[in-house]
């Protein structure tokens, strides 16, 4: 009879652990920045977003579930590398470098890098040439870090090494509105949003090089998926989540 039992004991924690599984296989883990809106953002405790309203319709088209985890820029990135979350979203520039460590989706819309800077301070700069007389402001683990050393540095534009790291744009724009940043590197779509709250201007804007997509862990099946529901979403409708967002 006591050998019975255990038995019956085993076989129930098989069956336990093949539900638990399963669960797990339909639950797709998210890592989120919620400080880049309109991409993603949270307000009165809830997430909102462009790229959320995109994933959600992948979830719902395919019947799965998903957890969200907030982390900081770099934390995001790194959990997606780290294979702690399937996919990440927050308004995330495809770049080679993060292409080697993390895949892809296609991309689902052109990216500006805008440097902006109080209106009251008025920076307009015309020659690049001229940054060096700034100090300059952004989130750690940004592609703008890949775009200074590669592009402005060798140049002698400007030195990665002069710029002001922060963990979240919310730090950035505190410090440039104290008046402790001339200027701010902010991508195209958050800084149409903070625009609107606080008085900054376009000090420069960099145009035609840069698209978002949404990271998956390295060898993912799930990207896989994603890009075919991308392709049944169409252009049009994709477009008209983008320009409800962006408007």
């Amino acid at each position: 009879m006591k050998k019975i039992i255990i038995l019956m004991f085993c076989l129930l924690s098989v069956v336990v652990a093949g539900c638990s599984k399963k669960d797990d296989d339909k639950m797709i883990k998210v890592a989120v920045c919620p400080m880049s809106p309109p991409n993603m953002y949270e307000e009165n405790g809830k997430y909102l977003g462009m790229d959320l309203e995109i994933f959600e319709g992948f979830c719902k088209a395919r019947n799965r579930q998903y957890k969200i985890t907030s982390y900081d820029w770099q934390g995001m990135l790194g959990a997606v590398i780290g294979k702690q979350a399937d996919v990440a979203f927050s308004a995330i520039s495809i770049t080679d470098k993060r292409k080697e460590v993390m895949d892809f989706s296609k991309p689902y819309m052109d990216n500006t890098w805008n440097l902006v800077s109080l209106k009251s301070k008025n920076i307009v700069i015309k020659d690049l040439a001229e940054l060096k007389k700034y100090t300059i402001g952004y989130p750690r683990g940004m592609a703008y870090t890949g775009f200074i050393k590669d592009k402005l540095e060798p140049e002698g534009i400007y030195r990665l090494s002069d710029v002001k790291m922060y963990p979240t744009y919310n730090e950035v724009l505190a410090d440039l509105r104290n008046g402790n940043l001339d200027m701010a590197f902010l991508d195209g779509s958050v800084a149409s949003v903070y625009k609107k709250k606080i008085d900054i201007q376009d000090s420069y804007v960099f145009t035609g090089f840069d698209m978002f997509g949404f990271a998956f862990s390295k060898g993912s099946p799930l990207r896989d998926d994603f890009n075919r529901y991308l392709d049944e979403l169409g252009p049009v409708k994709l477009k008209s989540i983008v320009d409800k967002w962006m408007n």
